[in-house]
């Protein structure tokens, strides 16, 4: 009886999307295609629901382990349904649902492109299961003792399993996006579709944009210069193609006016906020312990790119749905989730860079060019003790330091008397520091001396910085 309601449902709300598609074979397939699409974006709206859910927990229970006077509103799912993916409180359609669609019209599809899309899509429904299901296994770690040092270790092991079955999510949605692709570019040629000039823009804008989502993803820059720069085209290209120039009465509706406006203004947030994470990198303090790329991923773009936010990927699909078209729809990204440990548990003696492999220096930060010292820092350890103190006379130099992307020092006023930094390099890739000066004191320009051991000796370094250039110094560790 569900699943008939469903159907019913799905012919009333999707009725305009439907309608677009002619009795073609081909148009068909793209029908089927584009369950799969939906089935993937519902179930990264769930995943936002248990997301916000385990970051409050996570928040709540740090401060109850810190300080012990601290009363946790204890997350329940006494308000939730029992499978979050399976109700729709929160959808039109619910994941499930659209998964149990996309297999009944995959009959359409070449059998083997069929068997392919079942099973990731199978695979994906996997994941999402295990997902819900985390919610009512730390509800009941929970329940224990929090008081017990075993019992609080044993919820931050089920929150980093949260950790890797978003990790896994992202994963197979990836493949299958990329399975979905591979079908619809075997029949795309085939296909009648309506302004083909205005689609390539938009498709562009949002390729590049999913491409640096996933690059932020994977907590690293490489290649992140090169995307910005194609992401700025696409964005100079949505802005200067305009709907007027097609001469069509459906493009310029009301309904498509008013989403393509709109999609021009979230690609231009979009670019935006992702020249201020490569140039600028600041983070508000609240997010300081999950790191830059937690912070501009789920915090700054996601909102710019997914449906919730109205995002690229919404007005994008929406103009496609009101023009009817065969157009393939866009898939969205999920969040991703991240653990961070209270005091009490995590002691950190040494600051590690919340980037993974760095490939590629910075030549750019905070609108300054990046200037690279002429020398480098030699060390013996993948741990270092950095001493920091204004050079020579005391003029008031006030600076920001920035390690492997991370400003690890914000506003700090330099004397005479070291500051004691102390960091631990990347196993492997580039390592740096970065002086940024704040000001310049009395006495142009900013300068900073740092002390640290080298075989047994303490060396200096003297680095200097003005209002138009930072000055980077890469860290080299060296085997003995």
């Amino acid at each position: 009886m569900r699943f008939i309601l469903f159907l019913l449902s799905f012919i009333l709300i999707h009725s305009s999307t439907i309608a677009q598609l002619t009795n073609s074979t081909e148009s068909k397939k793209v029908e089927a295609l584009n369950n799969y699409v939906f089935f993937a974006n519902e179930c990264a709206h769930g995943m936002l629901i248990v997301h916000g859910l385990l970051y409050r927990f996570n928040q709540d229970l740090n401060k109850k382990i810190d300080m012990d006077s601290y009363q946790v509103n204890f997350y329940s799912n006494k308000d939730l349904p029992a499978d979050i993916f399976d109700n729709t409180w929160f959808y039109d359609i619910a994941p499930y649902d659209w998964h149990k669609m996309a297999k009944i019209t995959s009959s359409v599809l070449p059998a083997a492109s069929a068997r392919e899309l079942n099973l990731l899509a199978d695979q994906l429904k996997i994941i999402v299961v295990d997902i819900n299901s985390l919610r009512f296994s730390l509800e009941k770690l929970i329940a224990a003792d929090m008081n017990n040092q075993d019992n609080v270790l044993a919820v931050y092991s089920e929150l980093e399993r949260a950790t890797m079955l978003f990790n896994d999510f992202h994963t197979q949605q990836q493949k299958l996006r990329l399975g979905i692709d591979k079908v619809y570019y075997k029949i795309k040629s085939s296909l009648d579709i309506e302004f083909p000039n205005l689609i390539s823009t938009m498709d562009n804008a949002y390729r590049v944009s999913l491409a640096i989502m996933n690059t932020l993803h994977a907590k690293t820059d490489e290649g992140l210069s090169e995307k910005i720069e194609k992401l700025n085209t696409a964005q100079a290209n949505l802005k200067a193609t305009s709907l007027e120039s097609y001469n069509s009465t459906r493009l310029l509706s009301r309904e498509v006016k008013g989403h393509y406006k709109n999609l021009r203004s979230q690609a231009e947030k979009f670019s935006q906020g992702t020249n201020d994470f490569y140039y600028t990198a600041d983070v508000p303090a609240e997010y300081k312990m999950y790191g830059k790329y937690y912070y501009y991923y789920n915090k700054d773009l996601i909102s710019k790119f997914n449906r919730f936010g109205i995002g690229i990927v919404f007005e994008i699909n929406s103009i496609l749905d009101y023009l009817r078209s065969d157009q393939l729809r866009y898939m969205e990204v999920p969040h991703f989730y991240q653990v961070v440990y209270p005091k009490k548990i995590e002691k950190v003696d040494h600051l590690s860079s919340t980037a993974g492999t760095l490939t590629a220096l910075p030549t750019k930060l905070k609108n300054r060019e990046v200037l690279v010292a002429s020398k480098s820092i030699k060390v013996d350890s993948n741990k270092v003790v950095f001493e920091l103190y204004d050079h020579m006379i005391e003029d008031g130099d006030i600076v920001s330091i920035n390690f492997n992307g991370d400003w690890v020092i914000e506003n700090r006023k330099i004397t005479s008397k070291p500051y004691e930094l102390k960091v631990q390099l990347n196993p492997e890739g580039k390592n740096y520091i970065i002086l940024h000066a704040e000001n310049v004191g009395r006495r142009p320009p900013n300068t900073m001396a740092v002390s640290y051991m080298y075989n047994g000796k303490r060396k200096q370094i003297v680095m200097k910085a003005d209002l138009n250039t930072s000055e980077m110094i890469e860290i080299l560790q060296v085997n003995k």
